[in-house]
This record gives structure tokens, sequence and C-alpha cells, in this order.
């Protein structure tokens, strides 16, 4: 089986890809990142962080209550509707309508003073007219009504007809009375400090004041002393608030609910997420409920989490609203549904792609209406785009070309709306989702895996909602793909088959599809199944898993004697799989079953154990440890000072116990008839990663020696270092090459002695 005459000079291999493609070259030093397949394959380290980011999008473990598509099981309390109170007409006649005297009883009892109360309260009463400026659901109303209640007796009246604010005069204002009015942002542009001046005068005659309630970004200056920002209150504060008074006649342990309700890390996430004061409210009526016994801890996790789905139903409900008012509603659900789909990535992403879809949903919208959304200069500025989609914008890091760069990443507060939206999409929109799915199927062609493998993860929760229509229409055929052009798409709908295969309940109708590609698909289909083998569905059922590469992975054994056995593409992709579940975790299985086929009678399935320990070679650590933990496995297969080392030489310094496994294969894969290929790329690469790395070259050095078992692999081992530091264009430093020298001439004298 070996060969000591051959050099190292073979070309490096091809990555797992269809149709008869000639073998890619690459410079010495090429980042492992990039694979044995070089620039044609997605940076592993690029795919890796993007698989990560969408492994949560599943209606599995603690979101299988969005499973169900009606929410008609959330109650909610009347007292809980002040919160969410509209007020607004389009008619220009001013009326006044007195606030209900239990709305005010309700708000003294609970309120929580914001953080600049005591400004807001010494302002309304210095200038008779504040200007309240603050998002929306943020409990501004609350706020002034709270405030408004303090110089009144409590008689607060709400008023409409705002377009006509400047015209307010003192036949409409009542002595010692409080008045408030909503604007809507084109109300609250058009705002001056000239029309609050007038009004301020007219109230300072009837000893009555007035709470504008608007929204606008950046122009309080505008407005002179009369405007003031009103930010929510705390979260904290308002739960202990609403419980102490939902509890006043109870016998009930309010410290133990407040603990019960912070060692809950469902709640606890739920109220971190910059919750709606009215959600924290209904929060709070559910603890309420448990104290007396009405409901249990499990009750409370579900109403809260249907929240989430509230809120959605409310955002889906924007597209109903006027025909004048849908283009902008298509842009932000369009929005909303691209962050879903890329939680947690760089703006730009989720801007761009949302704009695609959002030109073609208007497209399929009927009617002169349907405007293009780049008509608005501001359609896609981040200040409206993240508020009312209830985002924020953070620092982050994502990797390009295997390294990290730092950025700014978008997501929703809370990590539970991806999966709610979409679900709520797929249940009670159809036509909308048709439009989603062709998008969807369109970004597989994007070259970035961050966009593609996203985009496929959302498909695979759509075939997970509904798998029979979405497998058969939208992902088999993208499995059908033929030739290289169509590596991508069969990728795209592997992860999509594994992400699905994350519900519980679908997970043995996508494995059995797999077995039907593997013993009776077309080369495309075999593809796709030994792909997605290699990912979480092949970590549930490892050994099921090893099974099926080992006969996808050998297509000569399935072809008849007067059939071309050329093709190697099967063998390949097989291959990939086998070394990714490996750095996923599955440690064990993989190396005793790559030691046994090494040791097969048959050449078919030694040239896949071959193609799987190159791809092995190849891989490095970077944070495929996350990925392991994320997964429930213990085993940590690189640190973050080992992240760019080798593999294979991090799962050997982590667990030395696994030395003689490993050295074993890639000795066996060394001496193999195409060693000199493997030789090169290992060490090529392991070298030069250790020569930037003290302790990487320490623990090369020690490694080494377990590769020489005879005079055969001394000699080949001290030919490739010659070979490195004569080479033109990157030689090896002279202290790396005598260190590994040393390595490898310290092993000779101890076998010789």
């Amino acid at each position: 089986m070996s060969d000591d005459k051959a050099d190292a000079t073979t070309p490096p291999p091809d990555p797992p890809s269809s149709g008869d493609s000639k073998p890619a070259t690459e410079s010495p030093d090429a980042t492992s990142s990039s694979g044995p397949g070089g620039a044609k394959e997605p940076d592993q380290q690029d795919l890796d962080e993007a698989y990560l980011r969408g492994r949560a999008l599943t209606t599995s473990g603690a979101m299988t209550f969005n499973r169900d598509a009606s929410i008609e099981d959330l109650q909610v309390g009347d007292r809980y509707i002040y919160y969410n109170y509209r007020f607004s007409s389009s008619s220009g006649d001013l009326r006044a309508v007195p606030v209900r005297d239990e709305v005010l009883q309700w708000v003294r009892s609970r309120y929580v003073p914001v953080v600049n109360y005591g400004d807001l309260l010494d302002t309304l009463e210095r200038m008779q007219v504040l200007v309240l400026n603050g998002r929306p659901d943020t409990g501004r109303f609350t706020t002034a009504l709270r405030l408004l209640n303090a110089f009144t007796t409590g008689k607060i009246s709400r008023v409409d007809g705002s377009e006509e604010l400047a015209k307010f005069g003192e036949s409409e204002l009542e002595d010692d009375h409080g008045y408030l009015v909503e604007l809507s942002q084109p109300q609250a542009e058009a705002l001056t400090e000239r029309v609050l001046e007038e009004l301020a005068g007219k109230l300072k005659l009837k000893g009555a004041y007035f709470v504008v309630i608007c929204h606008r970004d950046g122009q309080d200056h505008m407005l002179g002393e009369f405007a003031r920002p009103c930010l929510p209150p705390d979260v904290d504060d308002l739960i202990l608030s609403h419980l102490r008074e939902d509890l006043r006649d109870e016998d009930c342990d309010i410290g133990a609910v407040i603990q019960q309700l912070n060692a809950n890390h469902g709640l606890r996430s739920a109220l971190a997420a910059e919750p709606k004061p009215s959600e924290v409210a209904q929060i709070a009526g559910f603890l309420a409920e448990m104290a007396r016994g009405e409901i249990d801890l499990s009750g409370v996790e579900t109403r809260a989490a249907l929240l989430v789905r509230k809120q959605v139903e409310e955002w889906f409900a924007e597209l109903a609203g006027p025909v004048s008012t849908l283009p902008e509603a298509l842009r932000l659900t369009a929005f909303r549904i691209s962050l879903a789909v890329f939680n947690s990535s760089e703006y730009d992403v989720v801007v761009n792609a949302g704009g695609a879809l959002a030109t073609k949903l208007l497209k399929k919208a009927k009617g002169e209406h349907a405007k293009r959304p780049e008509e608005s200069l501001f359609a896609e500025d981040h200040g409206v785009n993240l508020p009312a989609s209830r985002a924020t914008m953070e620092d982050g890091i994502v990797s390009f070309g295997g390294v990290g760069t730092p950025t700014k990443l978008v997501m929703f507060a809370d990590d539970r709306f991806p999966v709610v939206l979409l679900s709520h999409l797929w249940h009670r929109h159809h036509k909308l989702r048709e439009a989603v799915l062709e998008w969807l199927t369109e970004l597989s062609d994007d070259s970035r895996p961050m966009v593609w493998v996203r985009a496929a993860q959302t498909m695979g929760l759509f075939c997970s909602l509904s798998f029979s229509g979405t497998f058969t229409e939208n992902i088999a055929p993208l499995a059908e793909t033929e030739g290289v052009e169509g590596e991508r798409r069969r990728w795209f709908a592997a992860i999509a088959l594994d992400q699905a295969a994350r519900d519980e309940r679908m997970t043995d109708a996508v494995f059995e599809r797999l077995q039907e590609w593997r013993r009776y698909g077309n080369e495309a289909q075999q593809w796709t199944a030994a792909m997605a083998l290699g990912y979480d569905l092949g970590l549930r059922r490892i050994g099921d898993a090893l099974r099926e590469l080992r006969v996808l992975g050998t297509p000569s054994e399935r072809r008849s004697g007067l059939q071309s056995v050329g093709h190697s593409d099967l063998v390949r992709v097989a291959g990939y799989s086998v070394a990714n579940l490996l750095a996923f975790g599955e440690v064990p299985s993989v190396l005793l079953q790559l030691a046994d086929w090494t040791r097969s009678e048959r050449q078919s399935v030694r040239e896949l154990a071959r193609w799987s320990i190159k791809y092995l070679i190849f891989l490095r650590g970077y944070d495929r440890h996350r990925l392991v933990h994320s997964v429930g496995r213990s085993d940590r297969l690189g640190t973050m000072d080992r992240k760019r080392w080798p593999l294979l030489l991090t799962l050997v310094e982590n667990d030395p116990s696994r030395t003689y496994e490993i050295s074993d294969l890639v000795r066996w894969g060394l001496r193999s008839r195409d060693r000199g290929e493997v030789m090169q790329r290992l060490f090529r690469l392991w070298v030069h990663t250790a020569e930037k790395d003290p302790a990487c070259l320490d623990a090369l050095a020690a490694f080494i020696p377990h590769l020489i078992a005879g005079h055969g692999d001394f000699r080949r081992l001290q030919h490739l270092i010659e070979r490195m530091r004569r080479d033109w264009s990157d030689p090896v430093e002279e202290n790396t090459a005598r260190v590994l020298e040393n390595a490898i001439q310290l092993h000779s004298e101890r076998t010789a002695s």
C-alpha cells in the first residue's frame, strides 16, 4: 500500500463538487479554511459560523408552543388594556373625551416613575405644556396620565382632532383640567414652538395643563423648553409594582414569586429583551395567578411566550391597513422577515435581502399603489426599522475568509421572534409565504455562506411546519440540480433537510428520504444525502449515518463492470461529511470507523477512508468547539488560543489518549499511493501554522515522532522538511525546520537504541 519513491508534488484534492473537474492547486501557506478544494469551496469558518447562528431556528425544545397556529388560549384581563390605548381620528374636529376614573385609579396604584420623572413634572408645572417624546409602546401614555394627575383633581381628557391643535381656543378649555393628545409622526414633524407658546398662554388663563405625546427622533431642540424625552420604566420595578397591586388582598409571599421569576431562564430572558410595559403588566398578572394557585410556572411560561406571537400578529395586521399605506407596510414586513432569517447578522445583509424581498412582494401586489420601496430615500433608515421591529444593533465579529472582522450586528431584542414570526407567516399568510419561498430559493445562489446557509435553514424550518409540500416543491428540485454549477443548491438542500430534522416529528421522514436517495436516487440526490448526513442529523444517528456514508462513498460498488468507475464526487462529499462528524464531536465513533475502513479488503472503502483523512487534515480548530457544546457534548476540540491550529493536532493536545489512533490514521494516509498529495498539504499547512505559534510548534514536534514506525517513514519526513526549507516562494523558517528535524532525528535515535 505504500510507495516510498513518490515525491510530494501531487496537486491537492478537489472539494466535494459535482462533475468532472481538474484538481485545484493552492499556495503552500493557504489557509485550511479554504478546504482541500481551495477557492472552489466556501470558507469553512464562514460556513461554520453561519450554520451555528441559524441552528436555533426550530420549533423544537422551548419553542414547541409555536407549533400551534392559534393563540386563542391567550387571556388578557381588561385592566391591562390601558397601556395599549390608541386614540386618533381622521376628522379635524376637536373633541375632548374624559379619561375614566378607573383608568386613573389603575395608573395611580401601579405607575413606576421613569428615570427623569422629576424633570418632566417640573417642566409641565413651569410651561403648562409638555411634549413627551418617546417611542410608541414604551409607556408614554401612562406617564402622561400620571403627570397630569399630579396637577388636576382627576379631570383629564384625551383630545382628538390634533391637526387643528393651533386652533385650540379658550372656549374648549376647562378650568383646572388636564389634556393629552397623541400625534402621529407626520403630525409631530409639523409641530412648532410657536404653536406650543400660544397654547401655553391660553392654558395659564385657565390653570390647565396639556401633554403632547409624540415621537420625534433628535428634534427636541426645535421645540424649545417644551420637549422632554420619555424613557420606558425599569422592568423589575414595574413587575414588583404590578405584583404588589395584584396581590394586595392576598396572603402571598411576593418575594418568593420574584425568586421563582429570577430562577426561570425563559422568563428572565423575556424580561431582559426590552418588553413593552403592557407585556410586563401581563407577565406580572400571570405570576399573580401562579401565586394564587390558579396556574403553575409552566403556564406562566406558556402565556408569556404567547405574548411574542401577539406582537407578531400586530405586525402582520399592518398589511390590512389603507391601500395608501401598503407599500410602506410591505417594506417593513419584508425587513422583519429578513431579520428573522438573518438574525444576528450584519445590518447590510438584512437590509439588502429585505429590500429584494420587498421588491418581490410589491411586484406581486395588485394595483397602481404597488410602488417600489426604493422611492423612499429613508426607507432603510435603521432609526425607523429597528424600533419598529423591536430590534437592536450591537458590536460584533463576523468571519471573512477565515479572519474575524468587527462589524455591527442587528438582532431582535427577544431571540424568540425569528421562529415565531416565520411560523406565523407560514400558518397565516399563504400567498406571502409563496413569495418568501421564491426569495429563499434565489438566495441559494448567493456566494456568501452567511446568506445562503441561513436561507437554507429558514427553508428547513418551513419544511418542518409542512414537510410534504415544502420538500416536494422546494427542496427536492434543489437537491436534483446537477453539475458543478448546482453544488451550492444541493448543499442548500442538504442543510435545509438537516434543519427540518431538528423537529423530532420530522426526523424519521427526513432520514427515510435520504435512505431513499441512497438506494434509488440519481448522483445529485445521493450527493445531497451524503452532505446532509455530515451535520446534526448524522450526529444524532451516528451509527446509521456512518453506514449510509460508507455506501454513498463507495459508488464503484454499485456499478456494473461495464460502467465507468472514474467518478469520485460521491467519495469526496462522503469523506467531507465523515470529517465533519468528527469535528462536531463524534470523535470515538469516527476514529474507530476510519480505522476499520483503512483495514478493509475493498479498495473503494479504503479510498473513502483516504478522502475522510484528507479533509480531517485540512480542518482547523477555529471555534468549532462552540458547535460541539451546542449539541450537548463535552468534547472541547479547541480553545480560543488554538483556533487556528490543525484540528487533529488540537484534539491530540486536548486529549493525549487519542494520539495513537490519530497518528495511525495520518501515517496510513502518508504511506498510501497518493501520499505526496497528503504530505504536501499536511506539512506545508501544519508547519507554516506552527512557525507562527510556538505552542503549536511544540505540539507538532511532539506529534511527529508518532508518525514514524519504520525507515520509510523517517526518510519521508526528512525529505519533506528539506524540500520546505528550499521552497522558492514560501520557505520554512530555519528555526522551525531545525525543531522538526530534531524531533524526527530524536525518534530515529531512540529506535536505534
